[in-house]
């Protein structure tokens, strides 16, 4: 028969359980999570689950167990049992091995506190390819829904917590939108009278504010954009909150906790800041600077307009995707659903920008 697995098609004989798959595939099944047509299947089901012809897994491989810490195995006897006993700062537990198998602690050594350790140590949280961040971070982009689903079947250890991961999406944002070249979160005075629908009537609540503190509107301005530049990173976290309220409504039938709809939109609006802002509008300035300085033909197009059509493309295909994977929607119910969600991420984007609007005029 044959399975898809991981996009690729492969061969295997008839009559295979999950369990058996893992094993041929060589992994070691606590380090493996598998997901068959869209739904996750728990370990404790491996053994009875058979695979038919034409089924699709996505197989994820933890290689160090999936934490930033060294998971402990046969493999290494000599290094754990070697060791003297020593007492757990953390839990207290007494052990002769180098991790503590209760919490994962490292046994101290004098040379942790070199500055190569220091470093090496807290780098390698971060930057080793089986970090959580990475982890996280590649399934965010490459599986669609898997976070969200994968946290509300209880399997977290592996992965960011969604609030971990939607601030270090959110920072991530925030260090690279100045060389967009787009506005983005951060609308400026200039921006916020000129371009938004409510322009008019923010233009009407400047120039009163103006009066009333009695300042030159070149100062109001420089006070306004700096408090833009504060506030809009932790107000993010209201886009989440109004998402949450429409994606509650949209799957009102299933009857779930608020939290679960609230998780799935902390993965989805991560992923639109970088994808949107950084991937597609960051990535069409560099492509038109280059353009630029090539001296090549810029075709004449309305580019605000057009990448829109692209981002809302984007975001269509990715929340079908994940909305299937987590809500169990139908292909054309999901299509629908996340149609709606991108469509208000306009919507929610003003709705932002006006309540961020008001809080730098009245602090400016």
């Amino acid at each position: 028969m044959q399975l898809h697995i991981n996009g690729e098609q492969k061969e295997f004989s008839d009559g295979l359980t999950v369990a058996a798959l893992v094993a041929q595939l060589g992994m070691k099944p606590d380090r493996v999570a598998v997901e068959l047509n869209l739904e996750i299947v728990p370990r404790t089901t491996w053994e009875s689950v058979t695979l038919k012809n034409g089924d699709k897994l996505e197989v994820v491989h933890f290689v160090g167990g999936g934490s930033g810490t060294k998971a402990i195995s046969s493999e290494e006897p000599a290094e754990d049992t070697t060791r003297s006993d020593w007492e757990c700062p953390t839990c207290g537990a007494y052990v002769n091995r180098l991790f503590c198998p209760d919490c994962g602690e490292k046994k101290f050594e004098k040379s942790d506190l070199s500055l190569h350790h220091f470093f090496h140590h807290a780098l390698g949280e971060f930057f080793h390819f089986d970090s959580k961040i990475f982890i996280s971070f590649r399934l965010l982009f490459t599986r669609p829904g898997f976070l969200t689903a994968e946290y509300l079947r209880g399997c977290r250890k592996p992965y960011l917590h969604p609030l971990q991961l939607f601030f270090i999406a959110n920072l991530i944002y925030f260090m690279l939108q100045p060389y967009t070249g787009w506005s983005g979160l951060r609308t400026t005075l200039n921006v916020q009278t000129q371009a938004m629908p409510y322009s008019n009537m923010a233009s009407q609540m400047v120039a009163a504010r103006v009066a009333a503190k009695g300042m030159t509107m070149e100062a109001f301005t420089h006070s306004f954009d700096h408090v833009i530049d504060i506030e809009a990173r932790s107000l993010v976290v209201l886009m989440v909150l109004l998402y949450t309220l429409l994606l509650a409504v949209l799957e009102w039938r299933k009857r779930t906790y608020i939290g679960q709809h609230l998780v799935f939109c902390l993965h989805f609006t991560a992923f639109w800041l970088i994808t949107v802002f950084i991937g597609i509008y960051g990535g069409s300035y560099w492509v038109m600077r280059a353009a630029i300085s090539a001296q090549a033909a810029i075709p004449s197009l309305n580019w605000d307009r057009d990448l829109f059509g692209i981002a809302l493309a984007v975001m269509v295909a990715y929340g079908a995707r994940a909305l299937q994977r987590v809500y169990h929607d139908s292909m054309a119910l999901a299509v629908l659903k996340a149609f709606i969600l991108a469509m208000a991420l306009h919507y929610v984007l003003n709705v932002y920008r006006f309540v961020l609007f008001l809080i730098a005029l009245y602090a400016a």
